[in-house]
């Protein structure tokens, strides 16, 4: 990933640049009708991500958003993943970069399992979630649902091991 790329936790201070990404964003009819196609619909589901237990962003050098990640527990110990990268910035390593620090940060919130779901035929980011550490557990005839047990990326519940909490940046 380019060093001049950052990945930081983020909160509703950062709503208004992450509606920013989100409306130049163009899903390309793979992230099974994500982010939502109307402003209106847009704006709502982007509050409701930023009320989850875990949310980072990609920052280029001038402070955009080029990339969010978040997790949304589902029940205790348990959450699902989603990750969004613009266009023109893919395949420079930002995707894994956000997806490694969210299970970090997942793991230090006490989740044991976090998991996901895409369009079997969205390759890139079934690629991604499998270069991660996902695993394929149900594929279905047009949905694939992955899963990963934690900890992965972190030798202990420690917050001191990520860089900040996530709760206090929100």
């Amino acid at each position: 990933m380019n060093a001049d790329i950052q990945i930081q936790a983020i909160g509703l201070p950062q709503r208004d640049l992450l509606i920013t990404m989100y409306d130049r964003f163009d899903s390309l009819g793979a992230a099974l009708g994500l982010p939502p196609r109307t402003a209106e619909a847009r704006h709502t589901w982007i509050g409701s991500a930023l009320g989850q237990i875990v949310n980072v962003a990609a920052f280029s050098p001038d402070g955009e958003v080029v990339g969010h990640c978040f997790l949304a527990a589902e029940k205790p110990g348990s959450a699902e993943i989603a990750v969004f990268v613009r266009q023109e910035f893919r395949r420079r390593g930002i995707g894994a970069a956000l997806l490694k620090k969210a299970l970090q940060w997942g793991w230090a919130a006490e989740l044991g399992r976090v998991w996901a779901m895409t369009a079997c035929d969205n390759r890139a980011a079934l690629r991604l979630l499998m270069s991660c550490g996902f695993r394929l557990t149900k594929p279905v005839s047009l949905e694939a649902e992955l899963e990963i047990e934690l900890p992965v990326f972190c030798a202990a519940r420690d917050a001191s091991a990520v860089s900040g909490s996530f709760a206090r940046q929100a």
